[in-house]
């Protein structure tokens, strides 16, 4: 299943302590709406990568919920590191997180996902197969 990418994700995963940190920040935003902002980026970038290995959902800021956590982990410090007063928060787990996150990117090609909805695929003529180089080599066809 794909789900968009929100500020409604993020807040739902945070600890309370980092939620009333953040409660407490959100009042000294120069910046509307910040957290939809970086949900929006941290979106596009893993669909720009997604893009390269399946299908994507046509819907602006969907993502497959297969890799939500790790999702969240690079939407969640990014928002750490990006907004004033919440370094705070970023711990050594939290920055663990966020390393894996980003291996996980790289690895994109070795996790199978669901195609999204039928209402939300792209059309045919829209589809692209990953490149050659892209594709882990035990499930390369050999001649």
């Amino acid at each position: 299943m794909w789900t968009i990418l929100t500020d409604d994700a993020l807040l739902s995963r945070l600890s309370a302590k980092e939620r009333d940190i953040l409660d407490r920040v959100a009042v000294d935003w120069t910046q509307d709406n910040a957290l939809a902002q970086i949900a929006h980026e941290v979106a596009e970038e893993w669909r720009g990568a997604l893009r390269r290995v399946t299908m994507v959902d046509t819907r602006t800021d969907a993502v497959p919920s297969e890799i939500l956590i790790h999702i969240l982990a690079d939407f969640r410090y990014r928002a750490v590191t990006r907004l004033p007063g919440l370094r705070a928060l970023l711990d050594e787990n939290r920055v663990k997180e966020w390393e894996r996150a980003l291996a996980i990117r790289d690895k994109l090609a070795t996790i199978s996902y669901e195609h999204p909805a039928a209402e939300y695929r792209p059309e045919d003529e829209a589809i692209s197969l990953p490149l050659p180089h892209m594709i882990p080599m035990e499930h390369r066809v050999l001649d």
